[in-house]
């Protein structure tokens, strides 16, 4: 037994000082803020021109501007913050929205606090990773409210004009049948850092 502990510690003592260690920094509370207020301006800026849209009495104007103007204020907001930004989800409306590899991650942790009954407004994913180059990667959900069940709710929450104008613009549209307070996708965030 003596000689067997012996031989365990000769091979950690030994083979330790060629281990290559990946460590990855914390993220300090300056990056987690600006990650949160960034994501917050986003969604403060989208929901405003959306719900303006909807108060003038045009749902079907709020479809367009999601297709179109949310795409452009989307790269815009990422190109002056100087950040890649997208909204994902699993059940993607436009296909530019369909989560990566570490996107469906953290989406699946956030679908399993929801099922918990842990999931709010609060709720947020920051990490620091690479791939390539180091990444800040920042998320935050999004959860239904009743003014998005114009367009994502069930079939009787939809307007038979504004189905045809969502299936004419999506196709391949999945993201229908929520209701207020389910989990419909995430805000990300990319941030390279120098």
């Amino acid at each position: 037994m003596k000689s067997l502990f012996l031989f365990v510690l000769v091979v950690i003592a030994v083979c330790l000082p060629g281990c290559k260690e990946n460590r990855i920094p914390n993220v300090s509370e300056p990056q987690l803020l600006e990650m949160r207020s960034t994501a917050i301006e986003f969604m403060k800026e989208l929901k405003g021109i959306l719900i303006k849209e909807i108060q003038k009495g045009s749902v079907l104007n709020a479809v367009s501007i999601c297709s179109d103007t949310a795409q452009m204020l989307t790269n815009n907001f990422g190109l002056q913050k100087g950040i890649f930004v997208k909204r994902v989800s699993f059940n993607n409306r436009n296909s530019n929205n369909f989560p990566d590899e570490y996107e469906k991650k953290i989406l699946n942790r956030f679908s399993a606090m929801h099922n918990d009954g842990k999931l709010d407004q609060t709720t947020e994913s920051i990490e620091i990773v690479e791939g390539g180059a180091m990444y800040l990667r920042y998320m935050k959900p999004i959860l239904i409210q009743a003014e998005c069940l114009n367009c994502h709710g069930s079939g009787t929450q939809i307007s038979p004009e504004i189905k045809k104008l969502i299936s004419e613009k999506y196709p391949n549209d999945k993201a229908i049948n929520y209701k207020v307070g389910d989990l419909r996708g995430a805000v990300s965030i990319k941030k390279v850092i120098e």
